[in-house]
């Protein structure tokens, strides 16, 4: 089974305005819950919204890039989005969870031009742990029998065809199992998510250690971390906010979105500092 879909675009505008320009690195989740770039747009009034995708973006038939590679495209592409807009208006990069890493990148290749801000919300730093744990994931869900990961440590893109072999089985053994000649849509586009996921869980642990901007991009993290600090930093180089109660850590919400536009000053904050 080969799940190849369109490739979608890496950095693509959900909504305009002449404030500052707010980039928000976030993903599809496996559930019909909204992402946060969409509710920031709904929410953002007056300000250009910006989503970036990485895992849209490896969606087809280019499995793996590393995170500079992602960071250099999506800041060229803001760019030639930001052409007609107003000149040096402030940006801010947003990263959701385990896009932390990238958004930093993207801030860092931003700041010199305009003011720059990284606002970081709960943010996670993919490891090769957390990479066989999702991978593990998969085959758990499928009833499947473990069998583990490509190695990690050698070709980034082999591993993902690797992965992608394995799971691709699994399913067709599911397939094989419920007696079914063909295997239906469902399954393809489940081996697209957990793909384009362990792809882009692989470039983040690939990229490690964290690449701290420079002084000329400020930091925010909206976490719930006790004691939390920027991995390869001070405490002092990350302001650190709660944000607004949740199920879970990564759950998305109308609150959260409100927190994080807080930050870029659309309305008054309503968290504590930690």
């Amino acid at each position: 089974m080969r799940a190849v879909v369109g490739t979608q675009p890496l950095c693509s505008q959900l909504s305009s305005g002449d404030g500052a320009a707010i980039l928000v690195s976030d993903f599809q989740p496996l559930t019909a819950a909204p992402r946060l770039s969409s509710l920031i747009a709904d929410a953002a009034a007056g300000h250009s919204v910006h989503q970036v995708d990485p895992r849209g973006a490896l969606s087809g038939d280019r499995l793996y890039a590393t995170l500079p590679d992602l960071a250099d495209e999506a800041a060229a592409a803001f760019r030639a989005g930001e052409a007609s807009a107003t000149p040096g208006r402030p940006v801010f990069v947003v990263a959701h969870c385990s896009s932390a890493a990238l958004s930093l990148r993207i801030a860092d290749r931003l700041a010199g031009e305009r003011d720059v801000t990284a606002v970081l919300v709960q943010p996670t730093w993919p490891d090769t742990a957390h990479v066989t744990e999702i991978f593990a994931e998969f085959q758990g869900k499928l009833g499947a029998v473990r069998r583990p990961s490509p190695d990690l440590d050698g070709d980034p893109l082999s591993c993902v065809v690797g992965m992608e072999q394995l799971m691709s089985e699994d399913l067709a053994a599911v397939a094989t199992r419920l007696g079914l000649s063909k295997a239906p849509l469902a399954f393809s586009e489940l081996l697209v998510s957990y793909r384009t996921w362990l792809a882009f869980l692989l470039a983040c642990r690939n990229d490690q250690p964290v690449k701290v901007p420079s002084g000329a991009v400020a930091i925010t993290a909206l976490t719930d971390e006790p004691g939390f600090v920027l991995p390869g930093s001070v405490a002092e180089r990350c302001r650190t906010k709660l944000p607004p109660p949740a199920n879970r850590p990564d759950a998305v919400t109308p609150e959260l979105a409100a927190s994080v536009l807080a930050e870029v000053g659309n309305q008054p904050p309503n968290h504590q500092e930690l």
